[in-house]
């Protein structure tokens, strides 16, 4: 039995120290479709923008902030404030008539101004600074022994991380990752059934 528990643990401390991939950039943007009438062909424009403006940036930055906190930031923010955390936009197929405008608009959300709009509103957040060395700190706890590592493994190969080790206590693990892969990692591990919880800027993550 002390056999096969301590070639558990040194499986497992192999595995943990081997798992380095290579790195990622986030990507803030969406594409979506609108159609809209109004008295004019240019204010059917103008409300299409909105409506995708509105719509992709709920729709992308809902995955990296507190849902309620972020809701309620929504709905009381106007649409010229919401421009400016775009960085840039595309628009293709568009036609046009006297009361009509429709067009696949492309929206690029700027990551530090959208990252700086949610912490000036105390919404909790997790979106990425892309031009950042910080690292974050992760504290993960191992129930199922080397099935969770490997399913956690498979994430973050999948997700192209970084991870680096810092101490094996048991069955609790401490890294570190870049502070600006936070917001994907936190999605692909909740996705994947983990639950997760921020500590004083420590994330824990168990089964």
């Amino acid at each position: 039995m002390r056999f096969f528990a301590k070639y558990f643990y040194y499986a497992f401390v192999f595995a943990v120290l081997v798992m380095t991939t290579g790195a990622f950039g986030a990507n803030l943007s969406g594409v979506i479709s609108v159609n809209k009438t109004a008295e004019t062909a240019s204010d059917a424009k103008n409300d299409a923008m909105n409506e995708a403006v509105r719509t992709i940036i709920n729709n992308i930055l809902s995955k990296y902030a507190n849902t309620e906190q972020f809701s309620e930031l929504m709905q009381k923010t106007s649409d010229e404030e919401l421009m400016n955390i775009v960085s840039s936009s595309g628009v293709a197929n568009e036609q046009m008539s006297t009361t009509d405008y429709s067009a696949q608009i492309t929206i690029n959300i700027d990551n530090d101004a959208a990252k700086k709009w949610l912490n000036d509103n105390e919404v909790q957040n997790w979106v990425p600074l892309l031009e950042s060395d910080e690292k974050f700190t992760a504290l993960i706890v191992i129930q199922n022994g080397l099935i969770d590592w490997a399913e956690l493994k498979r994430i973050v190969r999948a997700d192209n991380f970084e991870i680096e080790t810092q101490s094996i206590n048991g069955n609790q693990i401490v890294v570190k990752m870049p502070l600006n892969y936070r917001s994907k990692f936190t999605v692909a591990v909740r996705e994947a059934g983990w639950r997760y919880s921020d500590n004083d800027g420590v994330l824990h993550i168990w089964k």
